[in-house]
C-alpha cells in the first residue's frame, strides 16, 4: 500500500502540470495581461470571457495545492532513502519548501477567483487583486528554489552503488534553481523580459518548472518501481 500511494503521489505531479497549464491558457493567463496595462484594460480581460471560465479555472487551480503537497511529500520520501540513517535534513527541508510553495500557489490563484467573483467592482480594485495574484504566483520563487536546491544536493550526496536518482538529475535541479531566480525580480518591472509576461519573468521559469515536475515525477516513479522489484514477495 505504501508503494502504491507513493506512485499515486508521483502521478499527481504529472496530473498537476497537465491540468494547470491548459487552465492558464484557457483563462488567458499564459501569457497574462501586461503589467503595464491600465485598470480598465485589466477589468476588460476579466469581462472578455464568461465569468465561469475564470471562476472554475481559478478554483481548480486553487485545489491543485493539495496534489502539489502530496507530490512534494513523495519526493521527500525518496530523499529519505538517500539519507538512510543520517539526519533527515534534506527530506524535511524539501517537504517544508514544497508545502510553502504550493500554499503560495493557492493564495495566488484565489486572487483570480476573487477578481471574477464580482467583475463589476471598480477597475482599480480588480487591478490591485490581479497585480497581487501575478506577483505572488510568479515572484515568490525562494520556496521552489529551496526545494530544487535541496533535491539537487541530496542527489549529489548519494554515494551508493544504486543511487535513488541519476546524477544528471542533480544538475537538472541546480539548473532549475538558476532559472527560477529571475522571476523574483518581476515586482521591479512592468515591461521587458523581466516583467511577469516577459521571457525571464514568465516563459522560461514557468516552462522549466513544468518540465522539472514532469521529469522528477518520472524519475520518482522509476525509483519507486526499482524498490518494489527488489522487495521480496511474501510466500
Amino acid at each position: 500500500m505504501n508503494i502504491r500511494f507513493q506512485q499515486l503521489c508521483a502521478w499527481l505531479g504529472i496530473a498537476l502540470v497537465l491540468i494547470v497549464f491548459p487552465l492558464l491558457i484557457i483563462m488567458g493567463f499564459f501569457p497574462p495581461p501586461s503589467p503595464a496595462e491600465g485598470a480598465e484594460a485589466i477589468k476588460a480581460h476579466y469581462q472578455s470571457k464568461s465569468s465561469w471560465i475564470f471562476l472554475l479555472g481559478g478554483a481548480l487551480c486553487v485545489q491543485m495545492s493539495g496534489p502539489g503537497v502530496m507530490w512534494s511529500a513523495m519526493l521527500s520520501v525518496q530523499l529519505r532513502y538517500i539519507e538512510k540513517d543520517e539526519s533527515p535534513i534534506f527530506s524535511l527541508t524539501s517537504l517544508a519548501c514544497g508545502i510553502v510553495a504550493f500554499s503560495v500557489f493557492t493564495f495566488a490563484c484565489a486572487g483570480w477567483v476573487i477578481c471574477a467573483f464580482r467583475p463589476e467592482r471598480a477597475p482599480e480594485i480588480i487591478q490591485t487583486l490581479n497585480d497581487w495574484s501575478f506577483i505572488v504566483f510568479l515572484g515568490t520563487v525562494t520556496p521552489l528554489m529551496g526545494q530544487a536546491l535541496t533535491i539537487g544536493l541530496a542527489i549529489f550526496s548519494d554515494t551508493s552503488e544504486d543511487p535513488v536518482f541519476p546524477r544528471w538529475a542533480g544538475f537538472l535541479n541546480l539548473w532549475a534553481v538558476l532559472i527560477f531566480l529571475p522571476a523574483g525580480l518581476i515586482p521591479l518591472f512592468k515591461t521587458g523580459p523581466f516583467a511577469w509576461h516577459g521571457f525571464f519573468g514568465l516563459w522560461l521559469p514557468v516552462l522549466v518548472f513544468g518540465g522539472w515536475m514532469l521529469v522528477m515525477s518520472g524519475l520518482a516513479l522509476k525509483a519507486i518501481g526499482n524498490r518494489q522489484s527488489m522487495t521480496p514477495v511474501a510466500s
